[in-house]
């Protein structure tokens, strides 16, 4: 099989097309043809992580060759004991990132990992969008986002933003939407009630009128954030933000027992019913993917030299195989 291989850490230079041997699911496992994956923040981060995160990932080289986390597909083959698939089952959802990710032809999953049917009216293209997905719904649970919130989503066209615009107002709550002038429209099309410009003199003249300032892209200051919530709000951001100031401050909340400042992580046991959830959220046109580009399974590094760039809009998809191909 084809796939996007990766020994070494550097740039998207270092991955390079090959062929490689098909993998076979043992017990428990299932084997899918991948359609469609992803190249997300996640996947840039693990081809050039810094010192620390090398402890993660693999100190002198990546533990995997093969990276993406985001699958669409059809079950191709289950191994013994496989319960819940069957042989051409359309699935969605992510993979261990522990083990050989969905940037290649097939991938192997685990019956037991994060990953549930798919209903045919939804594209496999518009299904890679789980990793983002799921961490916004991270805050939105730990937060009891809902009637009554009023939450500013800063950075609302990426994966991560354009997911919690959505979660957000499909709970109930009042949303604001700060992004870069060209997603202006982009912003109110996901629903949010209020959007800025976020480099206008209006958003900057915005007071203390949040109860949640969401950061999904882990770009605000101290004093960005501060001038925005009120009293008794909360800080939540995916990153550690500018010079680590958010993750300091998110250590010292935890030593005092204080919510100001959250780095919401979700939980591994929450995965599979988020899956089921976003699955009948999409099947119903009450959440939609934001596609920004699409690319060849050859192209793959221009998509990551893309995504690098910090640019797009919500996600980055890698046609795998074409949907008409299934019974090919």
């Amino acid at each position: 099989m084809k796939a996007a291989l990766i020994t070494g850490y550097g740039t998207p230079d270092v991955i390079r097309i090959a062929d490689v041997a098909k993998p076979a699911p043992e017990p428990g496992e299932l084997l899918v043809r991948v359609h469609a994956t992803s190249v997300n923040r996640t996947d840039c981060g693990e081809l050039g992580p810094p010192l620390i995160g090398r402890l993660f990932f693999g100190i002198r080289r990546p533990r995997r060759s093969i990276f993406g986390m985001d699958v669409a597909g059809v079950v191709e083959q289950v191994g013994a004991g496989v319960a819940r698939f069957r042989v051409g089952d359309r699935v969605f959802g992510m993979c261990p990132i522990r083990r050989n990710g969905a940037q290649a032809e097939y991938v192997c999953l685990p019956e037991s990992a994060p990953i549930t049917t798919l209903p045919a009216s939804i594209p496999f293209a518009q299904a890679v969008i789980c990793e983002g997905a799921f961490y916004a719904s991270a805050t939105m649970t730990s937060l009891a986002v809902g009637p009554g919130t009023h939450i500013l989503v800063y950075g609302a066209s990426g994966a991560i933003g354009s997911a919690g615009v959505q979660l957000a107002k499909d709970r109930g709550a009042e949303v604001t939407a700060a992004v870069e002038a060209r997603h202006l429209e982009l912003a109110r099309s996901l629903g949010a009630d209020h959007v800025f410009d976020c480099a206008s003199e209006e958003f900057a003249r915005l007071g203390e009128r949040f109860d949640i300032v969401y950061d999904s892209v882990g770009k605000m200051t101290i004093g960005q954030w501060r001038r925005l919530l009120k009293a008794g709000g909360t800080f939540a951001t995916t990153d550690i933000g500018p010079w680590s100031q958010s993750l300091l401050l998110w250590l010292g909340c935890q030593v005092v027992r204080s919510k100001r400042v959250m780095i919401p992580v979700p939980r591994r046991s929450s995965a599979a019913p988020f899956l089921e959830e976003l699955r009948d959220l999409m099947a119903a046109g009450r959440y939609r993917a934001v596609i920004d580009r699409s690319y060849r399974l050859e192209q793959i590094a221009d998509a990551y030299r893309y995504v690098q760039t910090g640019r797009k809009a919500g996600i980055v998809v890698i046609v795998v195989a074409e949907e008409q191909t299934e019974g090919a």
